[in-house]
């Protein structure tokens, strides 16, 4: 590879005349401005090491002259993180290579395989490339392109060097010491073999080998030769086995790439990012009408965002499709849709709840801790600073401001039991108080230390004299340039560490040293680095670092939409069930997470944190509604956790539905970085605002358009400049924007002064008959005093309470109406949608008669989501009802017949009951169970009438006994029952119901009288187990997994629960075979269990 030639010596000496640009506070710390870094770890830290805990050093050649490059997709070449002399397997796409000691294993995947929840596409080696009698001891880096790397092997007698990279069908060779061999592993078909080149099969796919012209290639299944004096081939998969293509791919097979560089441009008048990406090529044979460049296969998010001229082959890959561009030079154009400090104050929500909010987040501070706990708890407080600011809360704004100062100052001092530390043979700046292998792998740099970048630029717009270089914006911009030096003759770190210019988005794992390759887990958050980056330069008039983020925030959300999303279905495999995947790896796509495999975990992993630096999700509205009704199914219910970050996700699609959640769970559980009054804030905008609306940008990075419901557009852009500036949008809006601030205009100007009507819904969406409680008590006045509610129901009622109740019993889409007027006779108007979906018809064609018994297979007739929800297609057990999706087997309860089975949480079936006369009834359900700890509730007509009831244990599965509900009214006529289940792990068989002339409600009680921790089930387990226990009370539950040395693993359960039977599944997917040991803690009850997980 071509590369800037430095002598070792005086690489050094360059290295050390940066470091001199700093001032040394002594030998240990070296002083930026007011901050400072240390160049010794701190006491008990570690370094890059092994996996045994060794340290470890780059393994590189002694030519070796760059600074050291992590975190990318041949890392594993450079860091023997598992210990490896030579390397994992590298996904180079479209090939799949892997060093030896013998040379390099090259392959070709176009088939995935599927393993639980994720696809893969493995390697599959075809051939090795190598010379002969080569028999290297280690695999060392010789230099290295911006997304190509050159790999070279000695061991004293032969040598070899090799360059390949993203996108390039060709690995190029150089050679000395013996004869050039290709090793196939298996007998492959020569289909083609003259001067020099030959095309072969090996295993269904086919290459191209090219040595220099009039050499000779001889054997079959080993092909030798002595390169016609010369020194170097290449070898190329192609894309058919045809003697044209052959002859295209050999006259551009000579130019060797010898480096790959990217550059970028951001066109502010057009809202544009243009990234140009270029080969260096060097012709190694110009006979027979070679030309000096080379081929490359562009992935979709490049592909479809080019105006370069695309040949017609093309390649398979873990990325889908991948389409051969001719030449050496080629450019991508992103839109880019703006970023924001924050929300502006243009939300429904109610200032005086808001404002409670911030004064009891005002009551916290902050603590020190780990890099990335510490960094989301500082981001936190600055997410709420503009609210507070809003609000005029000038003292809680300058509480937050202050606490953040105080924790940054302490990041970026030496000392203080917090610190940023040079590690000089890694060319890193690493961070302790650390964690997730930040130190020991050099993992999630860009994650940590974006949090701590957008609390920096956040504290700049109120403190500029803080963010200068002399001050404190040195040290910050030093982090920037550990995960994206953007800064070619800056040798102290490598050129965009954290960054894959041509996949278009970060690497986390530092070494990469994986089978799979390397792999990131939550883009939001490497988006998040890259809104930092950008949002600081903005404040700081940076240009060059504003537009090194909005490179990166622009070309990385081009990938999430296609690798994370697929929002245009065509990326994930075609058999392959899934929407979204938590995490991208180089070889394969993983609907999971390093940490769990809640679905909200796995969705919301690319959630978080929400920012003004989130609003790529607002481009594909209809994609979040897929999405979320995938978490939703996977889920069994609206999500359990997360529910924040979830909310805000959503809102950007349907924010009436998301505020109705916020509203409706006052005492949910806030996500570790979020705050009650960020999530308030967010969902009041959107309610008010609507959607992002991307057909119109404009001229200034940092701002945004949304286009409400009534079709009006809200305009919002930040001047971080001093002086007043003039946002222009490209729909014809202009607005003069002050110095240092942010502004907003409405276009819907209808309800400027009037009282602002917030109707709130507890359902958005149902069957028919639909029961919906109404509440517009949240409605408020900035100016007087609520005075009168009318409701419209859409359906030709009305209501004139504030709270009310209304029953949708026609499918429809209906728009509900708040009109509500204060003291001044003012009025304000809301709206809310309610759809009312129909139901399915009588299994026999008649309603059941209740009183009497209503069997489980006798659901009603209508298939998937209108008669019944089951998370599998496939009816599971008996052909009883085939062609549905719900799980039937034959039952031997006494009567025979079926029964419902494998019933999963969030399962429904619905009968349509015909009651002969108004009165009490008793429900009992009929359940067999082995574990026990399922659960269920019944709904008449969407009323949860009976409450949660928990299934107990029966020992067997069918082994029957009833579940009782007492007392349950019910109105003569036609209505919906729906039985739906809570929790797993048990089987149902058939509701008696029965009249209860006395109207009491038995005495008997579903509670348990005291505290149990049960066995798990099953035990042995491989990979999930149900650890169920009772609760008598309400109370405090902690449920906590160890392993043999007492090490703690996870934690189920941390929270308040209600009384009763509850069941939690422990997933031990990563977990290696041993014993586990599960510790509950409730109140003064402590009670562990032995769990033995066999793989």
């Amino acid at each position: 590879m071509s590369l800037r030639v430095i002598k070792p010596g005086l690489f050094v000496f360059f290295i050390m005349l940066l470091f001199l640009q700093s001032t040394p506070l002594n030998g240990q710390s070296v002083q930026v401005g007011n901050g400072s870094y240390s160049t010794v770890l701190p006491s008990g830290a570690v370094g890059p090491s092994s996996s045994q805990g060794s340290p470890v050093v780059p393994k590189v050649s002694t030519s070796f002259n760059q600074p050291v490059q992590t975190n990318d997709w041949w890392s594993s070449l450079i860091f023997p993180f598992y210990g490896s002399q030579h390397s994992n397997t590298l996904y180079v796409l479209p090939l799949v290579v892997k060093a030896g000691a013998d040379g390099l294993g090259m392959g070709y995947t176009k088939d995935p395989v599927f393993a639980a929840a994720d696809y893969l596409y493995p390697y599959q080696q075809q051939l090795t490339v190598g010379v002969e009698g080569l028999n290297s001891s280690r695999t060392l880096v010789e230099g290295y392109g911006d997304w190509t790397v050159t790999a070279s092997w000695n061991d004293g007698v032969r040598s070899m060097k090799t360059t390949i990279g993203h996108g390039l069908p060709y690995a190029f060779f150089t050679i000395a010491g013996g004869n050039a061999k290709v090793v196939c592993k298996e007998t492959p078909v020569i289909w083609s073999n003259s001067n020099g080149v030959v095309g072969l099969t090996v295993a269904g796919r086919h290459y191209g080998i090219f040595g220099p012209s009039g050499s000779v290639w001889t054997g079959t299944t080993t092909l030798v030769s002595n390169l016609n004096g010369k020194d170097f081939l290449s070898v190329a998969i192609l894309p058919d086995n045809t003697p044209a293509t052959l002859e295209y791919y050999r006259k551009r097979a000579y130019a060797f790439v010898t480096n790959s560089t990217v550059s970028w441009n951001y066109d502010k008048q057009n809202a544009e990012v243009v990234t140009n990406f270029y080969y260096q090529t060097v012709l190694k044979d110009s006979s027979a009408g070679n030309l000096n460049s080379t081929l490359t296969a562009l992935f979709r998010h490049q592909w479809i965002n080019t105006n370069a001229p695309l040949t017609s082959y093309s390649y398979v890959s873990v990325r889908g499709q991948m389409k051969i561009f001719d030449g050496n030079t080629f450019s991508t154009t992103n839109e880019f849709n703006g970023i924001l400090p924050a929300f502006p104050d243009e939300g429904i929500y109610n200032p005086a709840i808001l404002g409670s909010y911030i004064d009891s987040l005002a009551m916290e501070t902050l603590s020190p801790g780990p890099i990335y706990e510490n960094g989301k708890s500082i981001a936190r407080f600055a997410h709420v600073v503009r609210i507070a600011d809003q609000l005029g809360k000038t003292a809680a704004r300058d509480h937050f401001l202050q606490q953040i100062k105080n924790r940054l100052e302490a990041w970026l001092t030496v000392g203080g039991g917090a610190e940023i530390s040079w590690i000089a043979n890694w060319n890193t700046l690493s961070a302790y108080p650390s964690g997730y292998g930040a130190d020991n792998q050099l993992n999630d740099h860009n994650f940590h230390y974006g949090y701590l970048i957008v609390a920096a630029a956040t504290l700049a717009q109120y403190d500029p004299q803080w963010a200068l270089e002399s001050q404190w914006g040195g040290m910050i911009n030093l982090l920037i340039k550990d995960c994206v030096n953007w800064d070619r003759n800056d040798r102290r770190f490598p050129f965009l560490r954290s960054f894959d210019p041509y996949e278009g988005h970060s690497w986390e794992a530092g070494h990469g040293d994986f089978g799979d390759g390397n792999n990131e887990e939550s883009s939001s958050e490497s988006m998040n680095f890259a809104y930092g980056v950008a949002l600081w330069g903005s404040v700081t008039q940076n240009d060059t670092i504003r537009d090194l983020g909005i490179y990166l925030y622009a070309n990385e959300r081009a990938a999430i939409e296609q690798y994370f999303f697929d929002i245009d279905n065509v990326v994930f495999p075609s058999s392959y069930p899934r929407t979204a995947l938590g995490m991208v790896w180089g070889g394969k796509g993983v609907h999971s997470t390093w940490f769990g495999a809640d679905p909200e975990f796995i969705h919301g992993i690319n959630f978080l944190p929400m920012t003004g630096g989130s609003l790529y999700h607002g481009r594909n509205p209809e994609y979040i509604d897929i999405n979320y009704a995938e978490m939703v199914n996977e889920i069994g219910s609206k999500p359990r956790k997360w529910k924040d970050v979830i909310w805000q996700w959503y809102a950007f699609s349907d924010p009436q539905f998301a505020m109705n959640q916020f509203y409706a769970e006052p005492y949910y559980e806030q996500f570790d970085g979020e705050s009650r009054a960020h999530t308030y804030h967010w969902l009041g905008n959107l309610r008010k605002i609507g959607r992002l609306n991307t057909t119109v940008t404009a001229d200034i990075p940092t701002y945004a358009v949304f286009k409400s419901a009534s079709q009006k557009n809200t305009y919002v852009a930040y001047n971080p400049g001093n002086s007043p500036v003039t946002v222009n949008f490209s729909d014809g809006y202009s607005m003069l924007v002050p110095g240092r601030s942010m502004k907003s205009f409405n276009s819907d100007t209808s309800g400027v002064g009037m009282p602002v009507a917030v109707p709130i819904s507890d359902v958005s969406k149902g069957k028919a008959p639909l029961t919906v409680k109404f509440k517009g008590s949240n409605s408020f006045d900035r100016n007087g005093t609520i005075t009168s509610y009318h409701w419209d129901f859409g359906d030709s009622t009305m209501a004139y309470s504030a709270d009310t109740t209304h029953i949708y019993r026609t499918p429809g889409v209906y728009t509900a109406v708040l009109t509500v007027k204060n003291n001044l006779n003012l009025t304000g108007v809301g709206e809310i949608v309610i759809t009312v979906d129909g139901n399915g018809t009588p299994y026999i064609g008649t309603p059941k008669t209740v009183p009497g018994k209503i069997e489980a297979e006798e659901f009603d007739l209508g298939g998937e989501g209108v008669a019944y929800h089951d998370s599998d297609p496939q009816n599971v057990g008996v052909p009883f009802r085939p062609n549905e999706g719900v799980d039937i087997e034959g039952c031997g309860d006494v009567g025979g017949g079926y029964d419902v089975g494998w019933i999963k949480a969030g399962e429904w079936m619905e009968y349509t009951i015909n009651v002969t006369e108004t009165g009490y009834y008793d429900f009992s359900a009929r359940t067999a169970s082995v574990p026990g700890g399922g659960a269920y509730h019944i709904a008449i007509d969407g009323i949860n009438v009976t409450g949660r009831k928990t299934v107990p244990v029966t020992g067997g599965w069918q082994f029957w006994g009833d579940v009782v509900s007492t007392s349950i009214r019910l109105e003569a006529g036609v209505h919906i029952m729906r039985f739906e289940a809570e929790g797993p792990e048990f089987n149902f068989n058939y509701i008696n119901i029965v009249r209860n002339l006395t109207g009491i409600e038995s005495t008997t009680t579903d509670l348990p009288t005291e505290y149990v921790l049960n066995q798990n089930y099953p035990n042995p387990f491989n990979p999930s187990t149900a650890i169920r226990f009772a609760l008598p009370q309400s109370g405090l539950v902690k449920l906590v997994v160890y392993n043999s040395l007492g090490e703690e693993q996870t934690t189920l359960i941390n929270g308040m629960m209600e009384s009763g039977f509850h069941s939690v599944v422990f997933d031990a997917k990563g977990l290696p075979s041993g014993v586990y040991f599960v510790r509950m803690v409730a109140g003064n009850y402590i009670s562990t269990k032995k769990m033995v997980l066999l793989r």
